[in-house]
């Protein structure tokens, strides 16, 4: 038991963003389903409640409800979503956008459900537990920046992900005509208006990254700060701190093509340089041409 442990721990400490997020919805899971076996009414206090009048006294729900889950299902569901948007989201953003992105759309998400609530009668405003705000913010961030990547379904073949998107997007309109019927924003058990709070704020970040605007730096800056006084370096803190006050300058990524072109441009100016060592020798080669190569051999 012991070295399964260990190894979870070892995986948790050396895994991506991706991999520590999954792991603390897991372990959240597990933990809090004995708990609220035997205290069913501690559930109250980590989901975000109905009204912002009673979110001004948990405050913290706010970050809580994206790690608790109503059953195994419905962690299931939100972790297989998160898996794999999350590994296409990591290949052109960092592990900190992804925090950000996550943290942030599970806070939209909770205001636009607090907002509607807002219109509601007391008695249909009820409280909201779930990741899959914040999941949908990173599904819809990695859509709206590459909005024509395609993945492969069973039975169905090479779909493009905006398409995915366009039929997640439909099916929370649908609920959320639904829930109206009932008389309350989560009358079917799926909170609709969360989901889509969530996905505007990845649709933003997503959109905001193709125009070479990172609208999570500020909110990474506030991590980076709060994380450094869990910090026993003070030297740390202090660069943390430096780091946070001049913010990091963002450099709008490459698209395929513009990526495409220059690896081209580089494998021609390799065979050109080869060419010319096989008919004059290494000798012949320029400063620039021998740093050049040096730099393509470090590539490898």
């Amino acid at each position: 038991m012991s070295k399964i442990q260990d190894e979870i721990i070892k995986t948790f400490k050396k895994g991506s963003m991706l991999t520590k997020l999954i792991y603390i919805n897991v372990g959240a899971f597990i933990v809090l389903y004995f708990v609220f076996l035997f205290f069913d009414k501690l559930q109250a206090y980590f989901a975000v409640p109905g009204t912002f009048k009673e979110l001004i006294y948990q405050p913290w729900s706010v970050v809580t409800y994206q790690f608790i889950h109503g059953g195994l299902w419905h962690l299931l569901i939100n972790m297989l979503w998160l898996f794999w948007f999350g590994r296409l989201f990591l290949n052109y953003f960092n592990e900190k956008q992804l925090l950000a992105v996550y943290l942030l759309g599970g806070f939209v998400g909770a205001f636009f459900h607090l907002l509607i609530n807002n219109f509601l009668p007391e008695v249909n405003q009820v409280p909201i537990i779930g990741a899959s705000g914040a999941v949908m913010s990173v599904v819809f961030a990695a859509v709206a920046f590459k909005p024509d990547y395609s993945v492969n379904l069973f039975f169905i073949g090479q779909v493009k992900i905006k398409y995915i998107a366009i039929f997640v997007l439909i099916l929370d309109i649908m609920g959320l005509a639904g829930n109206a019927k009932g008389g309350f924003a989560g009358s079917d058990g799926i909170a609709h208006i969360a989901h889509m709070g969530g996905s505007a704020l990845g649709l933003w970040f997503g959109y905001s990254m193709r125009n070479g605007k990172d609208i999570t730096r500020s909110f990474n800056n506030f991590l980076n700060n709060v994380f450094s006084w869990f910090s026993t370096d003070k030297s740390d803190r202090k660069r943390t701190k430096m780091k946070a006050t001049r913010g990091e300058r963002f450099t709008k990524p490459k698209s395929d093509l513009d990526y495409n072109k220059d690896k081209a441009d580089e494998r021609k100016e390799v065979d050109r340089i080869l060419d010319k060592i096989s008919k004059k020798g290494y000798g012949s080669l320029s400063k620039k041409e021998k740093d050049f190569l040096f730099r393509q051999k470090d590539k490898k």
